[in-house]
């Protein structure tokens, strides 16, 4: 398998449609109907401006009369149903729903202003951040003619992380006072967020067919140069990823700058990328071993972890491995940095600044642990609450062992990760005969018992 260059950019972003034009579009439904999803978000976004500048006019209204009148005359402000100020992408992750937001704010010359729900740790964190999203002007404005603005909230199933109660009256009220459309993004169903389905429309967006898909990817390996790879193998690489575009899109790079001498099959089926054994053994590494900031690129460089997976890692256990307030501050400076770099180079596809961004938020953040002890303790080492993809980035059996345990016991994904498997992992070490109980009562074969050893 041959590949006639390597390009740092990562094909993802390479390769995502500029406009709706370049785009094969997933199908999608609102409650039983289907829809022509591209066509139904155009019209919401020209429909919202239109709608807005009508109730901007009779507020003007409004609040002239009411500077001039009584209180008891007052009159309320009128707003914009929620169900015109936003709606929701719900659907698996790596099938499209950002470039959707993306493609159509460039059909329509409209600048994108995305932000993560996930992100956030508390209810005012959350509110801070998107009050100062959906305001109706920035500073900047005032200088230069802006484009219009469309809003990309994303990971708003990540929601559940939030540890103030109300985020979601949080949203709603912005959505209520919001000077631009808003679209959503979310991977799953949740019964937390039920109030806000109930308030705006929810598109549920399926995957891509695997025929369109196979398009994409006969394209991608011409323009790549990328020989010696077969129809099987590419059908496997589209199977293994179950409708994620992204994924088989990653790994056709990888496969493209994998050893010319081994065999692609194997190659195809080793591509695991962002596993959980190799995560946890990244972070051990450089939160204990890694000294300098060449030791934090040599580790960095040699894995296949996803930059914006590892860099959600690193955030979330950074406490556990850094105590003191002063290397704390510093580390999280770091980590800011790092992340408003990564906002030039997807705004501005400098990806000529993606080791700077790697040397920020890896080396940048483990280095500011300064007191270290000889005797280095147990850290625990806890999963991000969500991932670049809204999803733990799951193995094919892992997530099967996830199923099965969901199918016993109904709890959530991040439940089943984080508390389920250790506990089962611990009851399965203390015997042969229990490990087999516990196989026999979830019904796990060879391979998922293999990953409670």
């Amino acid at each position: 398998m041959v590949a006639q260059k390597t390009e740092k950019m990562p094909w993802v972003e390479k390769y995502r449609p500029k406009f709706t034009r370049d785009m094969a579009f997933p199908t999608a439904k609102v409650g039983r109907q289907k829809v022509d999803l591209i066509e139904d978000l155009r019209k919401f976004v020209i429909s919202f401006f239109k709608e807005k500048e009508k109730i901007n006019e009779i507020n003007r209204q409004i609040r002239t009369h009411n500077r001039t009148h009584e209180e008891k005359e007052h009159k309320d402000e009128k707003k914009l149903p929620l169900d015109k100020a936003a709606v929701l992408l719900e659907g698996p992750p790596g099938i499209g729903k950002t470039t959707i937001a993306y493609a159509l704010a460039n059909d329509l010359n409209m600048e994108v202003i995305e932000t993560n729900a996930s992100d956030t740790r508390t209810k005012g964190a959350l509110e801070s951040k998107l009050r100062e999203t959906t305001k109706s002007r920035g500073i900047m404005d005032f200088v230069v003619q802006s484009k219009k603005k469309l809003i990309l909230i994303d990971e708003i199933d990540g929601l559940y992380g939030v540890t103030d109660r109300g985020a979601v009256p949080t949203i709603l009220s912005l959505i209520e006072t919001t000077q631009f459309p808003i679209i959503m993004c979310s991977n799953e169903y949740k019964q937390s967020l039920k109030s806000l389905y109930n308030k705006i429309k929810r598109y549920e967006v399926n995957s891509l067919p695997d025929d369109e898909v196979m398009k994409i990817t006969r394209k991608i390996i011409v323009k790549e140069h990328i020989s010696g790879i077969s129809e099987k193998e590419l059908e496997l690489i589209i199977e293994k990823n179950k409708g994620d575009l992204r994924g088989v899109i990653n790994d056709l790079q990888g496969i493209s700058q994998g050893s010319l001498d081994k065999n692609t099959k194997e190659l195809i089926l080793n591509l695991n990328r962002d596993s959980t054994e190799e995560i946890f053994s990244l972070i051990k590494i450089l939160f204990q071993n890694v000294n300098t900031l060449r030791e934090a690129r040599d580790v960095t460089n040699k894995s296949d972890v996803d930059y914006n997976f590892l860099y959600k890692w690193i955030n979330e256990n950074l406490t556990s491995y850094i105590r003191l307030n002063s290397e704390i501050a510093n580390a999280y400076e770091n980590l800011s940095l790092a992340d408003e770099i990564f906002g030039r180079i997807r705004k501005n596809q400098y990806w000529s600044l993606l080791p700077y961004f790697y040397d920020l938020f890896a080396g940048g953040v483990v280095l500011s642990r300064k007191h270290r002890t000889p005797d280095e303790r147990f850290h625990r080492i806890s999963f991000p609450r969500f991932t670049s993809t809204g999803f733990f980035s799951l193995s094919a059996n892992e997530r099967l062992l996830v199923e099965k345990i969901q199918k016993k016991y109904k709890v959530s994904d991040i439940e089943v990760v984080q508390e389920f498997i250790p506990f089962l992992k611990l009851l399965s070490g203390t015997s042969r005969k229990q490990l087999k109980e516990l196989s026999d009562w979830f019904e796990f074969d060879a391979s998922e018992k293999k990953l409670l050893k």
